[in-house]
């Protein structure tokens, strides 16, 4: 992380790399008491005051002002740098409740969504990649769930109606499929096929040109189903509850649930990456942020904050994480 002498004041590492506004940083190494005093903190250009402070150890809350840049310690003998990525914020005054979306030319999608039976007069938003935020000509009540049809069309589930409404490009908007609950979460396959998880504990499965049929059942959730598919052809899904004791569920093609993972408290959304691994935003042990999976071990936090709830990952590969007013983009990825 830095290039000291021996014995000289030097970070060792920074847990996780990268984070939002209200993320945390954890900083190790040594020499940080150097001179009796705790060191000046900047991440980029911005002060940040440590909550936990030791000779080999620091604290940092990601404040919402603070830029991109290293994180630099100025102590008595100079000062000490490590590189830090904090997310770009791409658009604000949202809300999101599941996961963006984005398409072949980079733009995202995304939601205002609203208090459930709130009407919202532009709820959904196209984030064009110029970063101009535009409104998309369609209000269904409490959109939640988004995904993106291989013909342009957006995908769109209603909680407060238990429909999923398709959104052309001509911007003509047509009802899929209602009954189905309080729907949140969508996922499509590559035959087309739409799973819509209702958080009452049912997912549904609508192939093309078909109606909806029950494929499987999860506990209730208090919030949304996210759901996303694997690239074993499962379908992974994380229905939050009051708990800190959730778990990842993989569902295989019979319908059949089973835990993959847990616990994680009030996991929300999940993504596969393009190299096959899983991505979710949740909590371990109060450290609340996006996590991802290496391997069978415990996963990683990689991107530290607060109230995120979704992730995609657009052409460019760098990362978009929603929280529950804005969108950020990751700039040096992780």
């Amino acid at each position: 992380m830095s290039t000291s002498p021996p014995g000289s004041p030097a970070i060792s590492g920074l847990e996780p790399s990268a984070g939002v506004e209200g993320g945390a940083v954890t900083v190790t190494g040594t020499g940080f008491l150097s001179g009796g005093a705790p060191p000046l903190v900047l991440l980029g250009e911005t002060e940040v005051r440590p909550s936990i402070v030791s000779n080999t150890r620091l604290v940092l809350s990601i404040p919402p002002e603070a830029t991109t840049g290293p994180l630099t310690l100025i102590l008595d003998s100079g000062p000490v740098s490590g590189s830090f990525a904090i997310g770009i914020k791409v658009a604000i005054g949202l809300h999101p409740v599941a996961n963006p979306v984005v398409d072949a030319e980079g733009s995202i999608y995304t939601t205002i969504s609203g208090r459930r039976g709130q009407k919202v007069a532009s709820p959904l938003v196209r984030i064009t990649p110029a970063g101009v935020m535009e409104p998309l000509p369609a209000a269904p009540m409490n959109p939640t769930g988004l995904a993106l049809h291989p013909d342009g069309s957006l995908l769109i589930s209603s909680r407060y109606e238990g429909r999923v409404y398709r959104l052309h490009p001509t911007g003509t908007l047509d009802v899929v499929a209602q009954d189905l609950g309080i729907a949140t979460g969508l996922c499509l396959d590559e035959a087309g096929v739409l799973y819509v998880g209702d958080r009452t504990g049912t997912v549904y499965r609508l192939p093309p040109n078909g109606r909806p049929e029950v494929f499987a059942f999860l506990p209730p959730s208090v919030a949304a189903f996210h759901l996303a598919l694997g690239p074993d052809g499962c379908l992974f899904a994380t229905a939050p509850t009051l708990s800190n004791e959730d778990v990842i569920y993989r569902i295989n093609h019979l319908g059949d649930a089973e835990p993959y993972w847990g616990p994680l408290e009030r996991p929300q959304g999940l993504a596969f990456d393009p190299h096959g691994r899983l991505w979710v935003a949740a909590g371990i042990r109060g450290h609340r942020g996006i996590y991802r999976f290496e391997g069978p071990e415990r996963p990683r936090l990689v991107v530290s904050g607060a109230n995120l709830v979704g992730l995609a990952f657009p052409p460019d590969q760098q990362l978009i994480v929603a929280s529950t007013s804005a969108i950020f983009r990751i700039p040096d990825g992780v």
